[in-house]
């Protein structure tokens, strides 16, 4: 079984984390109950040197050889088929993400950020692909999915490209993240955007009528990423639902900006307190 490197270390700390996160921001309509609002230049500063000063010894602690991590390190990944039978070699289980009844099973989870100040909130509610490739540009990817127990009104879905900075996992402050969100009681999708090294960096860059979603069945989601990276096509249960692009757009394509060219893919919850099941997943470039 791959084994992600630095989930030990986080577990372990915590509590450290989780006391710098009494700083936490109010709630608000973006992923993870994260919001926005003003603090004096002084208390960031602290908070921000407290955080990193946390993530450094846990990250010290967790790392491991680079002969144990996932073999699509730094390549560009390959074909991946995933049928969840017993087991998966694609995805780190734990506590939040386990193989059950022939499907992966994500969350639910306790708490999926910690809120220091309005610029740096680490997320971990989510299950990057290990052995799909750290720098996928082009990609063909195909997973069924539903949702499973929970909070109905809590997203779930893909990762569509995820550029993490320092190998840790989680979604930091220097790290990219384009992310779609699927919402079973509002019948919706959501596409998020975590720009890095903003003030603000969540921003929903896109949404609409999810008419084709099928509650209580597995449903069928597609994403082939073309011309070298740098367009996407999503579509649900056979149907576009968005076409999104880093170049200037023609007409039916939506601008995301900034673009990264390559990334990871994966899977995750939009917040605490949902279970989605994954079942089918396939990979291609």
């Amino acid at each position: 079984m791959l084994k992600h490197s630095n989930s030990t270390s986080w577990s372990r700390h915590s509590v450290v984390l989780a006391a710098l996160a009494a700083a936490a921001l109010a709630c608000s309509g973006l992923p993870f109950g994260l919001g926005g609002s003003s603090d004096s230049a002084s208390r960031i500063a602290t908070l921000e040197a407290e955080l990193q000063a946390a993530r450094a010894t846990a990250t010290a602690e967790g790392a491991q050889p680079a002969s144990a991590t996932s073999a699509a390190d730094g390549q560009t990944g390959g074909a991946v088929q995933e049928y969840f039978d017993t087991s998966t070699q694609a995805f780190q289980t734990g506590d939040a993400v386990q193989v059950s009844d022939g499907a992966l099973l994500l969350g639910p989870y306790k708490s999926c950020a910690t809120d220091v100040a309005n610029f740096d909130q680490p997320v971990n509610c989510l299950s990057v692909c290990l052995t799909c490739g750290d720098h996928l540009s082009t990609y063909h990817l195909s997973t069924t999915f539903r949702f499973e127990d929970g909070l109905s009104d809590r997203e779930f879905g893909l990762i569509l490209r995820f550029v993490d900075q320092n190998g840790d996992g989680q979604i930091d402050r220097p790290d990219y993240l384009l992310a779609l969100g699927f919402n079973i009681f509002d019948n919706r999708w959501r596409l998020y955007l975590h720009e890095p090294n903003q003030v603000e960096p969540w921003r929903l860059v896109g949404n609409g009528v999810a008419g084709f979603l099928i509650a209580g069945r597995m449903n069928t989601a597609d994403v082939s990423a073309t011309e070298d990276g740098r367009k996407m096509v999503v579509s649900l249960n056979g149907s576009v639902i968005t076409r999104l692009t880093g170049d200037e757009p023609v007409p039916g394509e939506r601008l995301v900006s900034p673009w990264a060219d390559d990334g990871q893919v994966g899977l995750l919850v939009l917040g605490r307190g949902v279970q989605a099941r994954f079942d089918d997943f396939t990979l291609s470039n």
